[in-house]
């Protein structure tokens, strides 16, 4: 389940730092019911000893944006949208009625009031689709040598799309409960690709924004519509649009 929140300001401008997913995350977890918001961030979903949130959420999008790279901020022009997203649908129901119940909602030090609540209509899911990020891609494997650290990988290597694959496998499974290993899936980059580099919590993060087209089977791609495509979801990453036409 999916939905747009839109929200106002009691000023012309928000400000935010330039990497403030974190903030937008906390925003999140501060409009669910606190035990559902404690069991999301401390346990999650777990597959294999591994934790999923099976949420992600998409950039702050506005009329206009200013980075002030001296303060390390950006402004957005009241109001602002944010798209959610979710596998489980009680998580975005819970958001809808908490933001809706509150007087004014905190992004980090900005005061914020509801302006709208839409739920997105789900497309057709195909075989086939060009998408568009709302929030980037990132995947990555854990080297561990004489230190731990994260090799991340771009559209371009063979890499990308069998770290997405490993992924979505286990995602399918903690979400409809069924085992599959072997499905048909192809991602290429198709327009408009860029690198991005963000910092988590000062933890540094490659993704990749833009267009692609993907080959999958239906089931398979409603989870990357609804959970996100590839990692750190929750973070704000992988959250996709599908276009109905591609210039």
């Amino acid at each position: 389940m999916r939905l747009k929140i839109s929200f106002s300001a009691d000023k012309e401008y928000i400000y935010l730092p330039i990497h403030h997913n974190e903030y937008i995350q906390g925003m999140l977890y501060g409009n669910l019911p606190e035990p559902l918001a404690k069991y999301l961030h401390d346990i999650g979903f777990f597959y294999n000893n591994r934790a999923f949130k099976l949420f992600t959420f998409s950039k702050i999008y506005s009329e206009q944006y200013f980075p002030l790279l001296k303060d390390k901020k950006i402004k957005y022009k009241s109001p602002i949208s944010i798209y959610i997203s979710s596998a489980i649908e009680e998580i975005p129901h819970r958001w809808g009625e908490n933001f809706i119940r509150k007087d004014r909602i905190f992004l980090g030090k900005n005061n914020l009031y509801l302006q709208e609540i839409e739920i997105q209509k789900q497309p057709e899911f195909k075989e086939e689709f060009y998408i568009k990020t709302l929030s980037p891609i990132t995947v990555y494997r854990t080297i561990e040598n004489d230190k731990k650290y994260y090799k991340y990988y771009s559209p371009s290597e063979k890499d990308f799309a069998e770290l997405i694959k490993i992924n979505l496998t286990k995602k399918y499974n903690l979400i409809t409960g069924e085992n599959i290993e072997e499905f048909p899936i192809d991602i290429k980059p198709a327009k408009d690709i860029k690198k991005v580099l963000f910092k988590y919590k000062d933890f540094p993060i490659e993704a990749y924004e833009g267009i692609f087209k993907i080959k999958t089977n239906p089931d398979m791609f409603k989870v990357v519509y609804d959970a996100g495509l590839g990692a750190k979801n929750s973070q704000g990453f992988g959250m996709i649009e599908v276009m109905s036409e591609i210039d």
